[in-house]
């Protein structure tokens, strides 16, 4: 996993540094003293994990991951609990307390392992997609319809913006199934408050129509009538 260090401290950063550098599979793209200098280093390296400071001068680490469009895995690391409970609204990997210690720290990093090897992780309004080397994180309703692409599935959102990702299309349904989201045909899902017209054979998505077939038909309208 590359990752990024951000962190005023410098005692702070070479504990992480030192601590990253006995973990065979972490790279570590660069140690940064400022969220601003952690933004410059975005712009131009894609990052799968930041191990984030909390408390520091200019726009501290909840405020950094706020201004994140699409957000990597991220571990807190900071001298204070108070900051918890704000920490995982914002969907942190994980939170650790300093000192720092070895074992804690190795736990913290399997878990962001783990849960960079999914393609798909989904909460009750939205999910999390890796595409491109980045956890991008889609909110559910601006979705608008999912297609299959052989071993790939495209997620639709809006008329222009689209996220490969590689996952099936029966995963994908699994995950989002209870969401107002529906099998239409083999190779596409829809979000049923994006149906602007419907016909017996096709719909229509933000101008695109879909063919309806035939073994998913009578699910979507009985969906449809109880809406």
């Amino acid at each position: 996993m590359r990752c990024l260090i951000v962190d005023d401290d410098e005692m702070s950063r070479n504990v992480l540094t030192a601590m990253c550098g006995r973990l065979e599979d972490i790279t570590l793209v660069k140690a940064c003293a400022s969220s601003t200098e952690a933004m410059s280093v975005l712009q131009q390296h894609v990052v799968d994990l930041i191990l984030l400071d909390v408390e520091m001068p200019g726009l501290s680490g909840l405020e950094f991951v706020r201004s994140l469009s699409t957000l990597p895995q991220v571990i807190l690391t900071t001298g204070k609990m108070e900051y918890a409970v704000e920490a995982f609204d914002l969907k942190v990997t994980d939170y650790l307390l300093k000192p720092l210690t070895f074992p804690r720290f190795v736990k913290a990093i399997d878990r962001a392992r783990q849960l960079n090897k999914a393609p798909v992780q989904s909460t009750s309004e939205e999910i999390y997609v890796k595409s491109d080397g980045r956890l991008i994180r889609l909110e559910l309703n601006d979705i608008s319809y999912i297609e299959s692409l052989g071993d790939y599935v495209i997620f639709h959102r809006g008329v222009q913006e689209q996220f490969i990702v590689h996952s099936t299309l029966k995963n994908i349904d699994e995950k989002i199934r209870h969401q107002k989201f529906i099998r239409i045909h083999r190779s596409y899902i829809v979000n049923l408050s994006k149906i602007v017209d419907i016909q017996e054979t096709n719909l229509v998505v933000d101008g695109k129509i879909l063919p309806i077939s035939r073994a998913h038909r009578s699910t979507l309208f009985k969906e449809i009538m109880t809406l």
